[in-house]
């Protein structure tokens, strides 16, 4: 089973919805918030979380919420600013293939492969326009795994 990261784009009443729903019924809050525009990245998230470390980022986008993350309009405009500030050309200088096998970066099989690196791009690409988006809307960001 693959461990994937979900981000959606919301308001004070989805998240007083996700809050509600998620107290009585986890699954149907997840439901819920597969329905808001956003993206994931897939098994990506814990490769390019490795990458942003050394970057210190203002907000940890990749923190595991139980059973959400929610960030709020002022943690997703500094996400965007820095975000958007990153290009992944500054993630790919982290990158260390030998260092992500040897302390278990999930998913531990991906690292070997001759595209991981382009993999890691791929999902950043899509993650940036939705804090930008987000951003630029006043919105706040949910993220889970599943």
């Amino acid at each position: 089973m693959s461990v994937i990261t979900y981000f959606r784009r919301t308001g004070p009443d989805a998240v007083a919805e996700l809050r509600r729903l998620a107290g009585d019924d986890p699954g149907r809050a997840r439901e819920y918030a597969e329905g808001l525009p956003g993206t994931h990245t897939d098994r990506a998230w814990a490769g390019l979380h490795f990458l942003l470390l050394d970057l210190n980022p203002p907000v940890d986008v990749f923190a595991a919420g139980d059973p959400f993350l929610i960030l709020t309009a002022g943690e997703v405009r500094a996400a965007a600013t820095f975000l958007e500030a990153t290009p992944f050309t500054a993630l790919a200088a982290g990158y260390d293939r030998p260092l992500m096998e040897s302390i278990g970066v999930y998913p531990e099989d991906l690292w070997e492969a001759d595209w991981a690196l382009s993999y890691l791009e791929d999902a950043w690409v899509r993650l940036v326009p939705v804090f930008r988006a987000a951003a630029a809307a006043g919105e706040q960001v949910v993220a889970w795994r599943a």
